[in-house]
């Protein structure tokens, strides 16, 4: 195992984001990987279950709180090293295993993940930029978006609404703190305007970047996410409010 993943930096990420490495646990009652969920008879099987299992009322719905829920588990640790450590975390979408945990002992009614392998990719000497288009390639392209689009199909829920229920989980890992280093300041703004602007979209396996019209230009001049939804991510049809930034709330 490469030492960034046994570092104190990677197990806070994985701490922070709800990823653990090795094997699902064996309290799991119900497991899927990622590979799978891109083959729409078993998503729509899943998707089933998880949308009784969350009380969400409509696999439409589930669909939704679903691709936030592995944006957050997967692609925001998976960015966070890349930008924090410049540490480029390779994971294939077998190899992501979502899975439950019977209450009481889960502490959510939604999925956990376990990367059961994975490998670090470190950029060589003045070629982060290649670097950096390729850990997005294999984050999304081959692993992120065709997951989105068999669960939009399954769900029948648009595909702006999923990626920008991605980018509501990456924008603040690029949130700025005014006692972050300089250097991590600047890659955080280069390598955000590079995901959410900049990017081709044959990056995420698309024709365009799935990301750009989500992101918007701050007050001092730098890109963020948007400070309001242009989706509504149906979270209000499962619980008696609305997102803080959905477009449905007056």
């Amino acid at each position: 195992m490469n030492s960034f993943l046994s570092s104190d930096d990677w197990k806070q990420l994985m701490d922070d984001y709800h990823l653990t490495m090795g094997e699902v646990s064996q309290q799991s009652i119900e497991v899927r990987t990622l590979s799978e969920l891109m083959n729409e008879e078993k998503c729509r099987a899943y998707m089933e279950w998880l949308m009784k299992h969350i009380g969400s009322g409509s696999v439409r719905v589930a669909s939704s709180m679903l691709v936030k829920r592995v944006a957050n588990l997967l692609v925001a640790p998976v960015l966070s090293a890349a930008t924090y450590y410049n540490k480029g975390i390779g994971v294939r979408p077998e190899h992501c295993q979502l899975f439950h945990l019977a209450a009481p002992s889960a502490g959510s009614s939604f999925p956990y993940m376990v990367l059961s392998d994975a490998r670090v990719i470190v950029p060589e000497a003045n070629h982060r930029e290649s670097w950096r288009a390729g850990l997005v390639k294999e984050l999304f392209a081959d692993c992120l978006t065709p997951f989105i689009k068999t669960v939009a199909a399954v769900g029948s829920v648009s595909k702006a609404t999923l990626w920008e229920n991605v980018m509501v989980r990456i924008a603040p890992v690029y949130r700025c703190e005014e006692e972050q280093d300089e250097a991590i300041h600047e890659r955080m703004q280069d390598d955000f305007s590079f995901l959410a602007i900049n990017a081709p979209g044959e990056l995420f396996g698309m024709s365009k970047n799935p990301l750009a019209s989500f992101a918007e230009t701050g007050q001092d001049g730098c890109f963020i996410g948007r400070s309001r939804r242009l989706t509504c991510c149906l979270y209000y049809q499962m619980a008696p409010e609305y997102c803080l930034k959905c477009p449905k709330q007056s």
